[in-house]
């Protein structure tokens, strides 16, 4: 939300930080879904006129309805389909879930020589796990997040 209120000003984040009286790595934090504090909030909530409670509202559901959902390629949005059932903000999840395959795919690696087929599906894990790096890109490359 805090993403959207600044662009819809065609602030950067750098304007905002000094606006706000807050630095830049405050403002890409709570952007990126991570905490903000209360003080924060209210400074941000003052200069970008909204009530504080709608400012840390904060959900993780991406806006399916803005001309910039709509410019994104239809093989991404259905990437994010069913976005926001989670607690955790997708960027990371996505990152969480690279990681998880790399491990996987590691193990089953050093399991080749003793297991049948480990070597084919480290393949596997290794392929999905960058088809999600791809995703993930992508996710930046648009601003998904």
């Amino acid at each position: 939300m805090l993403k959207r209120l600044r662009h819809k000003r065609n602030w950067t984040q750098e304007q905002l930080a000094e606006i706000s009286g807050l630095s830049v790595r405050t403002i890409q934090r709570i952007e990126s879904g991570g905490k903000a504090s209360l003080e924060s909030l209210n400074a941000l909530a003052s200069v970008l006129e909204v009530q504080a409670p709608i400012l840390a509202q904060g959900v993780t559901v991406i806006d399916k309805t803005t001309e910039d959902w709509e410019k994104v390629p239809a093989w991404l949005r259905a990437c994010f389909f069913g976005s926001g059932l989670f607690k955790i903000p997708e960027r990371i999840l996505n990152i969480r879930v690279e990681q998880g395959t790399v491990v996987a795919d590691i193990i089953l690696l050093l399991l080749s020589p003793v297991l049948d087929n480990a070597f084919e599906a480290s393949f596997i894990l290794f392929t999905s796990a960058y088809l999600v790096s791809l995703i993930t890109r992508a996710g930046d490359k648009y601003s998904i997040w």
